[in-house]
């Protein structure tokens, strides 16, 4: 409730500066604007709060309260000059309807299906929801020492709203919904880019939403726990930003430019490309429009919005480990650059991946086996055949409209969008093919520049009748990937949806039941003290319980013998990522199918599983040597 009311109140007050500042506008772009305000109050409150150790169930009522009274008075002084006479045009509603219903359904389902299905896909068990119990029970961020460097150093606005549901709620329920919210705000996000682009006609931005809405890889992100959404839509907010700055020099687009960059970093690193090439048009123009007084100011706000809007794990990765994004345990940088072949491959699986017959691996030319591939995970995915198919258009058709667009403003975009593409392809992951079968989900800041340049202007131009069908085209598609996608999820398939509706509270995670934390999340109390030997995509938030109430020990690394707290009840043991990935050999995905879980624990991996089984205090409840999985439970 708290959280509802702040998130209502916010979007009300964002809504009465944008009818304000922005009264030109179009509606798709008003309505990104009033959502970035709110979005942007609310995570700086939030991380305010957090640095101060003050994010306590106290703040956030109060927080709460004040932004409710405040919209309280501004929705008083609207209603005065609400118009009661509006004229419903039975064909529009017709042409809105075909749109809308689809996109109300799926959301309608992942809002239900994220009330009643637990926390299932590894990122959210291994260091999403753990980050945000940690940041919780601490009142607010700091540095995780206990975690993997891989998970303790990346930026945290996504945990950082997911420990506002955790402090309130005192449970992980409900914490899919924030990414079934930015789902929306995402769609809406395209369609204003494509709105300042050519214009208002109804038609047109719809037929793109609804193509956009349908995206597979956008449907599984919609109910799942993960980032990539909420970095996509800030990423494509802040292109809508840039534009009306590049061609109306408009300050406030400018301070929401940066606040959307700064969202957009504080999420994942990898918005920072579109930064990068979007600064020299930005700087050009400020140099150009604004005083040297103003550019300080400019540049004075930047720097807040910067630290309060996530930017803090930056500073606080270089004061710890004197890396912007930190080092792994072998104290090597955690991005690592390089991989040049990337640069030809990667666009071939975004492009081939949609038409793969194969769900469960993706044939590339360059290799003699298909690659290892998932199509109904969030991890993995495609982009959809609509979006391939626009994608191999999209260099002619922007060659064919570019005079027609209106503004240079166009070109702008694209081209920082391509680059920032184009910047991120040669990230080094190993095995090879790992990082670029994951390239949907990092590259849906593409999306609105592919469909805004295809879908848009080629509906304007068709006869209307063509258009409408084109719409019902859309509309097909997106139930079509709806409905495959709601029945095949890798992680929430619909038959455990239904599952979890007749068991209400359950724990179960349907594809992996045996993992150690699930396995002593059923053996333990509520209140049982579990200490836990974690790495690198360990499951962790089992262990915290439904309640989220277990005291949780974290057995640090090191060379020596572990000590293991007298008051640990429970010693949990999950170290199974070099066995499943690390296999000596494993050097590409077209050796996935042979060679993973064939890998070596390393004696790290094995050193408190040692000490444990050696120590006549703890029995051992549970193993699982093959994936080195192993519960101990002290003896009394």
């Amino acid at each position: 409730m708290v959280i509802l009311l702040t998130a209502l109140a916010l979007l009300v007050i964002g809504t009465e500066i944008t009818l304000r500042a922005w009264s030109d506008a179009g509606p798709l772009e008003r309505a990104t604007t009033a959502s970035v305000i709110a979005a942007a109050l609310w995570l700086g409150s939030t991380w305010a709060l957090a640095l101060l150790h003050e994010l306590t169930m106290t703040a956030l009522v109060a927080r709460a309260v004040i932004a409710a009274i405040v919209a309280v008075v501004v929705i008083r002084r609207r209603l005065r000059d609400i118009n009661q006479h509006v004229s419903i045009d039975r064909r529009v509603l017709g042409i809105v309807a075909i749109a809308a219903l689809p996109l109300l359904a799926w959301t309608d389902f992942m809002f239900w299906r994220g009330a009643i299905v637990p926390p299932v896909s590894h990122d959210a068990l291994s260091y999403h929801l753990p980050r945000a119990v940690l940041f919780a029970r601490s009142h607010g961020f700091r540095y995780l020492t206990e975690l993997e460097a891989r998970e303790r150093n990346i930026p945290a606005n996504y945990e950082i709203l997911l420990a506002e549901f955790v402090v309130t709620q005192h449970s992980d329920t409900y914490t899919e919904w924030p990414s079934t919210v930015f789902y929306v705000l995402f769609v809406i996000a395209c369609g204003a880019l494509a709105e300042r682009w050519w214009g208002r006609r109804l038609l047109p931005l719809l037929l793109m939403m609804t193509f956009v809405a349908g995206i597979p890889v956008l449907l599984l992100h919609s109910g799942a726990h993960k980032n990539d959404l909420m970095v996509a839509y800030f990423t494509v907010a802040a292109m809508v930003f840039a534009g009306r700055w590049w061609r109306d020099a408009h300050r406030g687009a400018l301070l929401l430019l940066i606040a959307s960059m700064a969202m957009a970093v504080g999420t994942k690193p990898q918005a920072a490309g579109f930064a990068i090439f979007i600064a020299p048009f930005v700087l050009y123009r400020m140099v150009k429009c604004l005083r040297p007084r103003v550019i300080a100011g400019v540049i004075a706000f930047s720097l807040a919005a910067f630290l309060l809007l996530g930017g803090a794990v930056y500073v606080v990765n270089i004061v710890e480990q004197h890396a912007l994004f930190g080092k792994d345990t072998t104290k090597n940088d955690i991005i690592s650059y390089g991989d040049w072949k990337n640069l030809w491959q990667g666009p071939y699986v975004l492009l081939a991946a949609p038409f793969s017959r194969d769900g469960r691996a993706l044939a590339v030319p360059w290799e003699s086996h298909s690659w290892f591939w998932r199509r109904y995970e969030i991890y993995f995915s495609h982009l959809g055949i609509p979006f391939a198919l626009c994608a191999i258009a999209a260099p002619l058709a922007a060659l064919r409209f570019r005079r027609s667009a209106g503004h240079s403003e166009c070109l702008v975009i694209t081209f920082a969008t391509i680059a920032a593409f184009i910047l991120m392809l040669p990230v080094l992951f190993r095995p090879h093919g790992f990082y670029l079968i994951s390239l949907p989900r990092y590259a849906l800041f593409i999306v609105p520049i592919v469909f805004g340049w295809t879908v848009v202007p080629i509906a304007a131009r068709i006869p209307e009748r063509a258009a409408e069908a084109l719409l019902v085209v859309a509309a097909l598609s997106f139930v079509a990937y709806g409905v495959s996608n709601a029945v095949n999820d890798r992680f929430a398939p619909l038959d455990f949806v239904l599952w979890a509706r007749e068991h209400p509270g359950t724990r179960t995670i349907p594809f992996d039941q045996d993992r150690a934390a699930s396995v002593a999340d059923r053996l333990a109390g509520p209140n049982d003290t579990i200490a836990i030997d974690a790495s690198y995509a360990s499951w962790i938030q089992p262990v915290f319980g439904a309640g989220l109430t277990r005291p949780v020990i974290f057995i640090p690394p090191g060379d020596g013998p572990p000590v293991i707290p007298k008051e640990a009840q429970w010693v949990v043991i999950d170290r199974s990522w070099s066995i499943i990935w690390e296999a000596s050999g494993l050097r590409d995905l077209s050796q996935a199918e042979e060679m993973m879980s064939h890998g070596t624990p390393s004696e790290d991996d094995l050193r408190v599983a040692r000490a444990v089984a050696a120590d006549p205090h703890f029995k051992l409840e549970y193993a699982q040597v093959v994936r080195n999985q192993l519960v101990f439970r002290r003896i009394q």
